[in-house]
């Protein structure tokens, strides 16, 4: 009786895992010029394999601050690269989300290399980060979908910031500048 029980749980795990959706977690396989999908920053699309991509979701309507990660970083693509903007992630399965249903999806983008633990962390450590709008993702329903029906259709791009905090010390520091520079011919008179 007990090893027939044990069978039945791995049968029904497995049946679990294999109802979860999943989804296609890249940013070139859909590109085109109307809607290209890229992440820029200043409108320069991203380089650099430091940079990481993470997909976050949720059940249809969830808020932002809601969402989960799920699965592993996908890194940007080197600098030399002919595809700036975009990085390739595999397929991510999204659990609790079955062939049919609707999720919510949003990408968030950040420096690994600075930030290793985490998009929070490099948002309170005002570091390089984005996060897309929110979109909905319905996973094709069950039987043999085509391959294109597991793209993130509505993933629609972003822009990643360098914090303002950031850039308001750099100005503090450039007004400083400016004025050793201002006083600095006052301050070389000779005394005599």
């Amino acid at each position: 009786m007990e090893p027939l029980l044990g069978l039945l749980t791995i049968i029904c795990a497995s049946a679990t895992t294999w109802a979860q959706g999943t989804v296609s977690f890249s940013n070139t396989v859909f590109a085109d010029q109307a809607n290209p999908r890229l992440v820029t920053l200043d409108v320069l699309p991203l380089t650099g394999t430091d940079l990481v991509a993470q997909l976050y979701y949720g059940t249809q309507g969830t808020a932002m601050g809601s969402l989960t990660a799920v699965g592993a970083v996908a890194r940007f693509r080197v600098n030399t690269t002919s595809q700036p903007g975009t990085w390739s992630g595999g397929t991510r399965t999204l659990p609790g989300i079955t062939a049919g249903q609707t999720a919510t999806l949003s990408v968030r983008v950040w420096n690994a290399t600075l930030f290793p633990a985490g998009y929070d962390t490099a948002v309170a450590g005002g570091g390089l980060r984005g996060s897309s709008a929110l979109f909905d993702y319905t996973v094709p329903s069950s039987g043999t979908p085509a391959p294109n029906e597991f793209w993130m259709w509505n993933f629609g791009g972003m822009a990643v910031m360098v914090p303002e905090r950031s850039t308001i010390a750099l100005g503090v520091l450039g007004a400083l500048g400016l004025l050793v520079l201002r006083r600095g011919p006052a301050s070389r008179q000779v005394v005599g």
